[in-house]
């Protein structure tokens, strides 16, 4: 059984891989999560959350409750938008140096600020049901090569644990990054979507696998 994310990857053959996802972006049925990055895509500010990232989420099977779109949108939305301004958008967890993941993915780092606030995690902030998995799909909507999305799903696949699942995927593409690049470009050529980020083709190639494993 694979024990990190660069093991669940390489134990797929690349022919079963692109089988794999390939039903997903169907262009005559597709999964309704192959829509996650079409909607809205003409109209994508990369450093403010729209109701269009909002909606996106639901075709990933989760629903951002009303409480917690109407803080992101409206309430709170300049404290959310100026967290988000503070993660790059132009950087992939293959560019980051342990440092950078430190400052930018860290303990610390603003964009696990940003996730305790969607979560809200705070000890006098009354949870609004944005669990992990939905948290991270509207941080992944914004920042597709840096955050994950967590599944229980592919945490099974990739025998996550309590692990965290950030420096999971930070330590396989450090660990071979040029492998996972290969992949994701090929599965991307096989199903024609040049716009899926690396994170969200691997992501989608294990989730399908666990499925099939009946997970």
């Amino acid at each position: 059984m694979p024990k990190t994310i660069l093991e669940a990857i390489k134990a797929i053959p690349e022919d079963e891989g692109i089988e794999l996802v390939a039903p997903y972006y169907d262009p005559q049925h597709p999964y309704t999560g192959a829509f996650f990055e079409l909607i809205g895509f003409d109209d994508v500010s990369p450093d403010q959350f729209t109701a269009a990232d909002l909606y996106a989420v639901s075709t990933l099977a989760v629903q951002v409750p009303p409480k917690a779109g109407i803080a992101i949108l409206r309430e709170q939305s300049e404290l959310f938008n100026s967290l988000l301004r503070q993660i790059p958008s132009d950087r992939g967890l293959k560019d980051l140096s342990r440092e950078e993941f430190e400052l930018h993915l860290g303990p610390r780092s603003v964009a696990l600020e940003l996730w305790d606030r969607l979560r809200r995690n705070g000890a006098d902030e009354k949870r609004w049901k944005v669990g992990p998995t939905t948290a991270s799909k509207i941080m992944a909507r914004k920042r597709p090569h840096l955050v994950p999305i967590e599944d229980s799903v592919v945490d099974r696949v990739t025998q996550r644990g309590r692990r965290d699942s950030w420096e999971m995927w930070w330590q396989a593409f450090h660990d071979d990054g040029d492998c996972l690049e290969a992949r994701a470009e090929q599965i991307r050529s096989a199903v024609n979507r040049p716009d899926l980020a690396n994170l969200r083709v691997l992501d989608v190639m294990l989730w399908s696998r666990g499925k099939e494993l009946g997970y």
